[in-house]
């Protein structure tokens, strides 16, 4: 029996307060979010959310992850994340 291994994604928020896609794969079953540099970031599933301060979207705080099990996906989910500091990266652990 094999064992399941994590994917790792590492995304690129060259610029603050600027919205970015993170693709999580079809089959996903969890996933992981979070700031390699531990910095505060915003998170949406649809586009154009985390740009404003009324939008559809989590605020994950400083040194703080986001996390979802169970998914049943047959299809890429797309999330939106927005960090508070540019030169930021997103670390994004996926499981299938």
């Amino acid at each position: 029996m094999s064992k399941r291994r994590p994917v790792i994604t590492v995304v690129d928020l060259d610029t603050a307060d600027r919205e970015y896609p993170v693709t999580i794969p079809a089959g996903t079953k969890s996933y992981t979010i979070k700031t390699r540099g531990n910095n505060a970031f915003k998170l949406a599933y649809k586009t154009g959310q985390v740009d404003n301060t009324t939008g559809d979207f989590i605020s994950v705080p400083a040194g703080s992850a986001e996390s979802e099990d169970g998914l049943s996906s047959e299809s890429n989910i797309v999330l939106y994340v927005s960090c508070e500091k540019g030169s930021e990266k997103a670390e994004v652990k996926t499981w299938r």
